[in-house]
């Protein structure tokens, strides 16, 4: 795929569909921060998305057609995500009234605008959230329900379950450090979206401490991860819990009984 063509191709497509007022850049390519595998993120705000979510046509000329993910996204607004030979566009569709209220935290590039909106929108600071008592208390027990889920998976050698308890648990460790960070550096602090660029904004003990969070397939390997990655959860929880004026939590009591389930594990063959 050559981006420059394909924009352009959809770019002059827009400016011909009564259905579309507006189209905008986001990501990478807006922010000129592109990695030779960046996608592109363009945002088609139509006056009935119907249409385009029905319609193939606009998105699979662009190139050659690898696969497509086709994205209800409940709570936010339908995508198509297409993957082609050598490139990928990630295509948001959005109904045109909404564009006045969008929210844009990073750079975006109007590349259609057709009602003239673009002069009245503007990136507005990324601003993160901590999370209250309640929330922090869900996220804690959901990941340590995970760790311990996973111990037994690995003591009864059902590794490919031990892979998906351990994506669990790690879903509630990146969360952790996420608001580690926010509580230590400040709500300005930019912690990015499923740890992406973590290199630049992740402090280099935790990237330290993470290179022994992941497992080979297999149980000894898998039970050492299992081990650095709730050490390094315990740590992170405890630094939410003073930071943020929690009540405490008994993590060793998890971790005792995270052993006494490994403990039950046959020799390694």
């Amino acid at each position: 795929m050559e981006y420059d063509n394909a924009i352009d191709t959809l770019t002059a497509w827009a400016q011909i569909s009564e259905n579309v007022r507006a189209m905008v850049m986001t990501g990478s390519a807006a922010a000129h921060e592109t990695h030779p595998l960046s996608d592109r993120d363009i945002e088609i705000y139509a006056t009935d998305p119907a249409p385009l979510l029905a319609d193939d046509s606009w998105w699979d000329q662009l190139g050659e057609v690898l696969v497509v993910e086709r994205l209800a996204t409940p709570g936010w607004h339908p995508a198509r995500l297409v993957y082609y030979v050598g490139g990928k566009l990630d295509l948001t569709v959005i109904r045109a009234a909404v564009l006045p209220m969008i929210r844009h935290e990073r750079p975006f590039t109007f590349l259609v605008d057709k009602d003239g909106l673009s002069g009245s929108l503007h990136v507005a600071a990324v601003r993160s959230s901590l999370p209250d008592e309640a929330a922090f208390q869900e996220r804690l027990n959901w990941g340590y329900a995970a760790a311990l889920m996973c111990a037994k998976a690995i003591v009864r050698d059902e590794l490919w379950s031990c892979k998906i308890r351990d994506r669990d648990l790690k879903a509630s460790l990146l969360t952790f450090i996420e608001w580690d960070h926010c509580v230590r550096h400040g709500l300005d602090y930019d912690v990015r979206f499923l740890g992406s660029r973590m290199r630049q904004w992740m402090d280099a003990d935790v990237q330290l401490a993470l290179e022994q969070c992941w497992a080979h397939f297999d149980v000894v390997d898998s039970a050492k991860a299992l081990h650095a990655s709730i050490a390094l959860f315990a740590r992170l929880g405890r630094s939410i819990t003073d930071g943020l004026g929690f009540r405490s939590f008994n993590h060793d009591r998890v971790h005792r009984e995270v052993e006494v389930i490994l403990a039950m594990q046959p020799d390694p063959r």
